[in-house]
C-alpha cells in the first residue's frame, strides 16, 4: 500500500480526517506498518508499550470479555491510550489477512509538537465526543 492509499483512509477516519495534508503525509510515511494473518496478535492484553493502531486493511477483533468488538479498514484504536500514557487493556486480535498502520508515543509527541493544529483538532474532538455521550446518557436516563 502506498503512502497516498493510506493518507486516503487517514482522511475518511473521525482522529484524523480534519488534519492537514502535511500532517497526513508526515503520519502516513513515519509511522509503522505492520502485516498480519489470521489469528496474530497485533496488541497484547496488557502490553507495555503505548500505540494507536489504525486498520488499513483487513479486519480485527478488540477482544473483549463479553464479545468482540470488530473492526474494518479505517478504524482506529488506542488514541486515548496515546493521549492518556497508559497501555492497552484489551487485545487486539487479526481476523483476517490485513495491514495497520502503528503509532508509537515517540512518534505521537512529536506530532504533538509539529503540528499544533493536530493538538487543538484533537482536543476539540474529544470534548465534541465527551458532549454527546453526556447528551446521549442525558436522554437514557432521564
Amino acid at each position: 500500500m502506498n503512502i497516498n492509499q493510506i493518507i486516503k483512509i487517514l482522511k475518511k477516519t473521525d482522529s484524523f480526517g480534519i488534519q492537514t495534508d502535511s500532517f497526513l503525509n508526515t503520519l502516513a510515511f513515519s509511522s509503522e506498518k505492520v502485516e498480519y494473518s489470521t489469528g496474530d496478535l497485533i496488541i497484547k492484553s496488557g502490553e507495555k508499550s503505548v500505540k494507536c493502531v489504525v486498520i488499513l486493511e483487513g479486519k480485527a477483533f478488540i477482544q473483549k470479555k463479553t464479545s468482540p468488538i470488530e473492526l474494518k479498514s479505517g478504524s482506529v484504536i488506542g488514541l486515548l491510550s496515546l493521549i492518556n500514557n497508559c497501555s492497552p487493556k484489551d487485545a487486539l486480535i487479526a481476523g483476517t489477512k490485513g495491514l495497520a498502520l502503528v503509532i508509537n508515543r515517540e512518534l505521537f509527541e512529536k506530532l504533538l509538537q509539529e503540528f499544533p493544529d493536530f493538538n487543538r483538532n484533537l482536543k476539540s474532538k474529544l470534548v465534541s465526543d465527551l458532549n454527546k455521550t453526556v447528551g446521549s446518557l442525558q436522554t437514557t436516563l432521564g
